[in-house]
């Protein structure tokens, strides 16, 4: 996958260190093929860009890779592949937004259903700018909850089990945030429609 990045030991998730593993810990090659998906979704869902996905996810197997040794158990495998994803999407995210740049032309095609017409893709552009404006009304913990249940549509368990925290944390953060981003629905819809009264 080429050569280890200096600025990847920033991304570096805590050791996970203990006695003997419960579940054996599979091969570098093995947690590629078994979670390149969850990580390609995982970027998505947190905001990377269609032009920068591949960059993403090269990132975080160069990070798995240079740091498989501290895996000590295979049932914590995707709880840390996930942590690392996290800090490796809000490094892109930092850069990207000194740059000033916002969704790509790609991301607008990529958004699109095949044989959709240019008003419908603009139209679909508004709503992912919107989803992407209410999202970042959110705490980042509430938020993370969020995602992972709303659009990548994880289960409690899976998301406990993926972050690390207790199931009623996780279903506290969650009820919060659909309260809140349904409270945030309805400001932007009133403030939408104030705009539009002649």
């Amino acid at each position: 996958m080429g050569t280890w990045p200096a600025e990847a030991a920033d991304h570096a998730a805590p050791a996970l260190t203990g006695g003997e593993p419960a579940v054996p810990v599979p091969s570098f090659q093995e947690l590629c093929e078994r979670y390149l998906p969850f990580v390609w979704k995982c970027a998505r869902a947190f905001g990377s860009t269609t032009d920068e996905i591949d960059d993403v996810v090269q990132d975080v197997f160069l990070v798995v890779q240079r740091r498989h040794a501290e895996l000590r158990d295979g049932a914590l495998a995707r709880t840390w592949i996930y942590s690392i994803t996290r800090r490796v999407v809000s490094t892109h995210r930092r850069r990207r937004r000194r740059r000033h740049d916002s969704l790509t032309p790609q991301d607008i095609d990529a958004l699109g259903s095949p044989g959709q017409s240019p008003l419908a893709a603009a139209e679909q552009q508004v709503q992912v700018r919107t989803l992407a404006a209410l999202l970042e009304g959110l705490d980042e913990r509430k938020r993370e909850v969020f995602v992972l249940a709303e659009i990548l549509e994880m289960s409690g368990r899976e998301i406990s089990e993926t972050i690390g925290v207790p199931m009623n944390t996780v279903y506290s953060r969650l009820r919060v945030a659909r309260e809140e981003f349904e409270l945030a629905v309805q400001r932007h819809r009133k403030s939408s429609e104030r705009r539009n009264v002649p």
